[in-house]
């Protein structure tokens, strides 16, 4: 077996291939890429060992939450080069696209289904022929349910596995409570798991028939695919940032060229374009946490400053990233405000009477229509690029806190803009930095109106950190 035992999350029944089984399944979720991806070795490995061939199937769904243009364009770049690149393996691969003008729950549906019943989806119908399905295992978002869904539907056993971070989720006995206490224990495991994956090849390359028309895209037919789908038109694509394993390596490029050298000094400020705007590749899998940590290293190996550099990437790329991980994956509450530490709880909820400066509408908040300028810039950050840097996000989500009623409603409306517009969301990322908000991962504070011992930070004091006037002249209402 060529990949980390602990990587795999199997089943309640053993996952013993189904006798006569036609293929190896490659169900892909969430790593949009065909190297680096451990998902693909060990339907690869397992293939070969029963003399059968790989399919690779890709299905983009229009039900998914806040499924909108940004999101299913971006998908649809990654889905050109995953063709190329799949065809450039000998491995087939599927992709099916919903575009369903119906209303109600799509035909590649694979959870709960209502009465009356539906046909069985093409996911399902190639599973029920697989003798494995091999799929991707992120512990957030969509992704649990529909492994679940799958595993009720058929018989032949699903194995999901982690190739989202560097140290295996299941490497962890337990929820770390901090940075602190996970960085050792990342850096002690490294030399074990920072490796290139192995990347076998098939043995055996023969056409399967599929139950459906694969829908094949190009970079100029995606605007029309995705104006066909029963989604959300009203946020459109962000025409700098494309999707896509090519468009990723090269933002990786360009980060190891210009942002690197600057990074432990200039990280913080919005302006100074340091940081590595790799958050949205690696969301989507389209760049693997290996090749990009494994880079970073050997771009540091020397020049001035340049191990200062590396070690603040690190900790953001690996330590900050697979904490958050862990969170999500030990704590299956962690989309509510049940997974707010029981110390903040208690002091949120015995400040919760304290009156709020104002109390912002869902709307004023999406709109950026607030009476605070910087906030707003931040938000636009959101409705313009998709992105938000990290300096404004910890504003961002401070200010809401204090906007609104109680935490769990400041939890829901950041959970929604942060999904709905930042191509990096719907992430465990995403629920670990929304959660920092709320003290998690951090510690008690002076006591304030509002947050009680909850970290406070100040809109009004970042001009201090950094040129707020510049920030406004390049995202003006």
């Amino acid at each position: 077996m060529t990949v980390e035992p602990l990587r795999l999350h199997l089943p309640p029944a053993p996952p013993t291939p189904r006798p006569g089984g036609e293929f190896v399944l490659y169900w892909m979720q969430s790593t949009f890429r065909a190297h680096h991806n451990f998902a693909l070795t060990h339907a690869v490995d397992v293939a070969n060992t029963l003399g059968v061939p790989v399919l690779v199937y890709h299905g983009l769904r229009r039900d998914y939450p806040l499924a909108n243009d940004r999101l299913h364009t971006f998908i649809l770049e990654s889905v050109v080069d995953l063709g190329a690149a799949f065809a450039a393996r000998g491995i087939q691969y599927s992709f099916w696209l919903d575009q369903d003008p119906a209303p109600g729950v799509p035909w590649g549906d694979v959870t709960t289904q209502t009465t009356p019943p539906r046909p069985p989806s093409a996911l399902q119908l190639l599973a029920d022929r697989a003798a494995l399905v091999v799929t991707d295992f992120l512990p957030t978002f969509i992704h649990p349910r529909q492994i679940s869904g799958l595993r009720r539907k058929t018989t032949t056993p699903v194995v999901a596995v982690d190739s989202a971070t560097v140290v295996p989720m299941r490497f962890h006995d337990r929820g770390h409570l901090s940075a602190v206490g996970i960085r050792n224990v990342l850096m002690k495991a490294l030399p074990r798991f920072l490796v290139a994956p192995q990347e076998p090849e098939p043995n055996v390359r023969r056409a399967i028939d599929v139950p459906f028309v694969p829908t094949v895209p190009t970079l100029a037919t995606i605007p029309a695919l995705v104006a066909g789908c029963a989604i959300d038109h009203t946020v459109p694509p962000v025409a700098a940032t494309r999707g896509g394993t090519l468009a990723g390596q090269a933002r990786l490029r360009d980060f190891l060229a210009t942002g690197l050298p600057r990074y432990a000094a200039e990280r913080g400020d919005p302006n100074a374009g340091a940081t590595s705007r790799l958050s949205p590749y690696l969301h989507f899998g389209n760049v693997s946490p290996h090749e990009v940590i494994l880079a970073v290293h050997a771009a540091g190996a020397g020049g001035d400053g340049a191990g200062e550099n590396t070690a603040k990437f690190i900790d953001e790329a690996l330590v900050w990233r697979e904490l958050s991980h862990n969170f999500c994956f030990y704590d299956p509450k962690h989309r509510t405000a049940d997974a707010i530490p029981g110390w903040a709880q208690v002091e949120l909820e015995r400040h919760r009477a304290d009156p709020r400066p104002v109390l912002y509408t869902d709307a004023e908040i999406e709109g950026a229509t607030t009476g605070e300028p910087l906030w707003n810039v931040a938000q636009r950050q959101y409705l313009r690029d998709g992105f938000m840097h990290n300096s404004l996000r910890m504003l961002w989500g401070k200010a809401v806190l204090a906007w609104t009623p109680d935490a769990a409603t400041a939890l829901r409306i950041l959970e929604h803009n942060n999904n709905k517009y930042s191509l990096d969301g719907r992430d465990s990322s995403t629920y670990g930095g929304i959660h920092w908000i709320f003290g998690k991962f951090d510690r008690p504070f002076f006591r304030r109106p509002i947050y009680g011992t909850v970290r406070f930070m100040s809109l009004k004091t970042a001009k201090d950190k950094f040129d707020v006037a510049a920030l406004l002249r390049r995202y003006p209402a």
